[in-house]
C-alpha cells in the first residue's frame, strides 16, 4: 500500500523574510528557491544542527545557508528561521 507523499508547507518567520526579500542576486535566489522545494518535499534529508542551534535544520546553496525548524505538532510545516552567508549565519 503506498501513501501518497504530502508536501510540507513552509513559512518564514519575520527574519527569516527579512533575509529571503534582502537577496537581490538572481542565481541566488533561484538557488535558494529550489533547495526551500527540496525542504518542501522533505526537510529531514538536512543536517541537523546541535548545541544551541539543536532544534534547528541547515541546508546549503552556495556559501548561503537556510536554517528552518520543523514542527513538531504533527502539522507539515517547516519555519525558514534564517536565511544567511556561510560566515554570518551563527552569529
Amino acid at each position: 500500500m503506498h501513501k501518497s507523499k504530502q508536501k510540507y508547507k513552509i513559512l518564514f518567520t519575520r527574519t527569516g523574510q527579512k533575509d529571503y526579500d534582502s537577496i537581490r542576486d538572481a542565481k541566488l535566489r533561484r538557488g535558494i528557491n529550489r533547495v526551500i522545494d527540496e525542504i518542501k518535499e522533505d526537510p529531514y534529508q538536512f543536517k541537523k544542527l546541535s548545541g544551541p542551534f539543536a532544534q534547528l535544520r541547515c541546508a546549503k546553496t552556495f556559501s548561503f545557508r537556510i536554517l528552518y525548524q520543523i514542527a513538531d505538532n504533527g502539522d507539515l510545516l517547516v519555519w525558514v528561521v534564517a536565511i544567511d552567508n556561510r560566515k554570518d549565519i551563527y552569529r
